[in-house]
């Protein structure tokens, strides 16, 4: 029996790691988690990548922020840069949980990378990107092809 804010999370991570690591184990007395992998072996934080391992943290935050509103007023969540680590097909699935959590948080979502925005906008066209440059912003309005 795993806590819900560990079972929240490895649903995450499951899905950030397009289906390579199903579960999370947080040993009883431990302070510790191991991640399953498909073929139903552990592996320590330690044993990741450094891509996979911010995965893995991303997906803890997420259960936790989970956990947390269903006790209390969804709070605002700023994310600055964290897709970074993550090869594209692995930060499509994590922008797509970002989307899945904005349904009950207002998100602030950070980058100077124009290619995370047209991620966002390709999952959700309608999603808000403001440009900030030179002490002004504006809102980006999204290109016709």
């Amino acid at each position: 029996r795993q806590p819900e804010v560990i079972r929240r999370a490895a649903s995450y991570f499951n899905q950030m790691t397009l289906g390579r690591y199903p579960a999370l184990v947080a040993p009883m007395g431990e302070n510790r988690i191991e991640v399953v992998t498909s073929d139903n072996t552990r592996k320590g934080i330690g044993q990741l990548s450094r891509g996979t391992a911010e995965e893995l943290y991303l997906s803890l935050r997420f259960g936790f922020i989970r956990e947390f509103s269903k006790r209390s007023e969804p709070l605002p969540i700023v994310m600055d840069e964290i897709l970074v680590n993550f090869d594209p097909p692995r930060a499509r699935a994590a922008a797509t949980a970002i989307l899945d959590l904005s349904r009950e948080n207002q998100i602030l979502f950070f980058t100077c990378h124009p290619e995370v925005a047209d991620l966002f906008r390709g999952l959700d066209p309608e999603v808000p990107v403001l440009e900030i440059s030179e002490g002004q912003v504006r809102r980006k309005e999204l290109e016709k092809n």
